[in-house]
């Protein structure tokens, strides 16, 4: 499971200016304050050692009651050349392609993919390729080959040990689950 927020997106900002740190703010619908971003790891080699700025068009409110407004964690998969495919007809429509079983038209387009590992929320993704981007200033750096797979295995680690903590989460046992006052987990004990 992640968050999936790409809708509630108005407008935001991302900085890996430096080395193993990307910080950002992303404005949200709804919310009055921007979310901080403060993230170990690196953006793939577009946007390494950049800083971007990305609107939404067409913002809608979502529920991010429980979303925290300081993201700390680890970067996962952000970059701004995702390839995907883009529907060249109104959403809406694209229902009617599906029950009529008619491929509906599109073409191959980039898309920003941000994804994190919150110390928070867990894995948090925004995906669109309709926000409007724009590359702010000269490369602060430039990712080296080895750098990248380094940043590609990091991304791997991240969502495996994303995945394990969810596991793990899932199978720890609750007070309802136990009958009697001495079969209570201690903390830290599962069966």
């Amino acid at each position: 499971m992640a968050w999936r927020i790409d809708e509630a997106v108005v407008r935001g900002e991302i900085d890996n200016c430096t080395r193993g740190r990307v910080t950002g703010r992303v404005w949200f619908a709804g919310l009055t304050t921007p979310v901080e971003l403060n993230l170990t790891g690196n953006c793939w080699r577009d946007l390494a050692g950049r800083r971007l700025e990305f609107t939404n068009p067409g913002p809608k409110p979502d529920d991010l009651g429980r979303f925290a407004l300081v993201q700390k964690g680890t970067a996962g998969d952000i970059t701004a050349s995702r390839k995907v495919k883009v529907p060249d007809i109104p959403m809406e429509q694209i229902g009617e392609y599906y029950a009529a079983r008619k491929p509906f038209p599109w073409h191959w387009g980039n898309a920003l993919y941000l994804e994190w590992f919150s110390e928070t929320n867990g894995r948090v993704v925004i995906e669109s390729a309709s926000y409007d981007l724009k590359i702010v200033g000269e490369p602060a750096w430039e990712m080296t080959p080895g750098e990248e797979e380094d940043q590609r295995r990091a991304n791997g680690e991240a969502m495996t040990g994303f995945m394990e903590r969810l596991s793990g989460a899932m199978m720890e046992p609750t007070e309802e689950d136990c009958d009697d006052e001495d079969e209570k987990p201690e903390e830290g004990d599962r069966r």
